[in-house]
């Protein structure tokens, strides 16, 4: 895989974007000893602790995957079980990576056409000695580094990917739904550029990706895009967005 290496960015998704928008043809992934400047879903900050605390990449994907925002997120699981730190994580639908309920990872995908995309990971690694009292995240908690992470989520993302070519989500529905902690749960979902929100019953995954929600009304829904803004036992109660 080939990866460009920077010390400090503002952002790895937007050198990404610029590379391509120089003729670059064969870079795989952009990864930072530091950012300054991530971002996250619908326009929120990432914060981003400098390596070797935290590993920032964004992989530039150039086939079409409807389904890449699910198929990412199970890279990073993946690549966290073979470098021995499954045991916890889980997946918070779309694409949240949670370490025992709490968040350690986001991704964000954006499409350039419909087969070129960016996905950017943002993985909290290993506490730094100053951690901000508000900090609503965690972290893996490992030794490994941050290059030997982005280097193992590529692999396994790029294999996942030349799977998907030929089989389609099919071959990943099982493993996703299995990985995913949002199914069977009593969740708050917000969309439509977050003037919508439902909460009710998690009942599963659709064919398509797509999230199958009963609401409290019993009138059943299915959720292509949005985020779940409470899950499990907090959905009775407040909560504020995380990033990503």
């Amino acid at each position: 895989m080939i990866i460009r290496h920077l010390a400090i960015t503002p952002s790895t998704m937007a050198e990404a974007r610029a590379l391509l928008a120089a003729g670059d043809t064969s870079t795989q992934a952009v990864l930072a000893e530091a950012q300054t400047s991530g971002r996250g879903r619908l326009g929120r900050v990432w914060q981003t602790f400098p390596a070797p605390s935290s590993m920032a990449c964004t992989y530039i994907v150039r086939q079409e995957c409807a389904h890449l925002p699910l198929l990412a997120s199970l890279a990073v699981l993946n690549a966290a079980r073979q470098l021995g730190h499954g045991t916890g994580l889980t997946i918070k639908w779309p694409n949240d990576l949670l370490l025992n309920g709490r968040k350690v990872a986001g991704i964000l995908c954006e499409g350039l056409n419909p087969a070129l995309f960016l996905v950017g990971i943002g993985l909290n690694l290993q506490a730094p000695p100053e951690v901000p009292a508000d900090f609503p995240g965690t972290f893996l908690g490992t030794t490994q580094t941050h290059e030997t992470f982005a280097k193992t989520i590529g692999a396994c993302l790029f294999a996942d990917l030349a799977l998907y070519r030929t089989q389609g989500w099919a071959a990943f529905h099982h493993n996703y739904a299995h990985a995913c902690s949002t199914f069977g749960q009593p969740i708050t979902w917000r969309g439509g550029a977050g003037n919508q929100e439902l909460t009710g019953l998690a009942r599963g995954l659709t064919q398509q990706g797509h999230l199958e929600l009963v609401a409290n009304d019993g009138t059943v829904h299915i959720i292509p895009s949005g985020e779940i803004v409470a899950q499990g036992s907090m959905a009775a109660a407040p909560s504020r967005p995380t990033a990503i």
